[in-house]
């Protein structure tokens, strides 16, 4: 095998190896149920505008009363910001209502499909990976 051939051949490996952690980041439709729905109403506690995904935490106070913690995560940052949001867009102590698929394997966490704040939703269409 010539150096040049060598070269290219492992230069188009190098290539596609970088590829591998890209695809395996969006496996949204392996950690979330897509195929179901839920509603979730509580107070923010923390919002984390960062890549990959923004992220929400709230506090949602279950039937029996008790108060869960929830993950809604989101798509990421630049897709957000083109829809107007911001690091300030939501604060801590915040009341909203977020919509989307629930984690797979009961974890309290949900992909977010739309987001409600002050009656207003604050999301122009569904959220994918």
């Amino acid at each position: 095998m010539s150096p040049k051939l060598l070269a290219v051949l492992s230069a188009g490996v190098g290539l596609l190896s970088l590829s591998i952690p890209s695809y395996s980041h969006h496996a949204t439709a392996v950690l979330y149920d897509l195929t179901q729905e839920i509603t979730l109403s509580g107070r923010v506690t923390d919002f984390r505008f960062v890549n990959p995904h923004v992220l929400i935490y709230l506090d949602v106070q279950g039937e029996d009363g008790k108060v869960v913690s929830w993950m809604a995560a989101m798509s990421n940052l630049i897709s957000l910001r083109s829809e107007g949001w911001s690091k300030e867009t939501l604060e801590a102590g915040d009341e909203i209502s977020v919509t989307g698929a629930p984690a797979r394997r009961g974890a309290s966490s949900v992909w977010v499909q739309q987001v409600i704040l002050n009656g207003e939703p604050l999301l122009r269409g569904e959220r994918t990976g």
